[in-house]
């Protein structure tokens, strides 16, 4: 996994956020942003919705590869988890 290619993850992510939101704003949170909480502020079923869209276009089963979910933690640890897998 290069750097650039979780920048890339990241940017998708973001959008995806933007998406399950309705938030415009999501499309510039920082890599630090917290998922759930402060930060994004993604609800289970916001959650469960990023997460279909990351596998339908990753191919990556978070909830399935990640059974503690810590790769939920921010979106940079999302991004570095995803861009790890393809």
């Amino acid at each position: 996994m290069t750097t650039d290619q979780a920048g890339a993850v990241a940017d998708e992510v973001r959008a995806m956020l933007a998406q399950v939101t309705g938030r415009a704003e999501m499309l510039d949170v920082s890599l630090e942003t917290r998922l759930f909480g402060a930060g994004v502020g993604l609800d289970s079923l916001a959650g469960t919705l990023l997460l279909r869209q990351v596998q339908r276009r990753f191919g990556v089963d978070v909830a399935g590869e990640d059974l503690n979910l810590d790769s939920l933690e921010t979106l940079g640890t999302l991004a570095n988890f995803i861009a790890a897998r393809i």
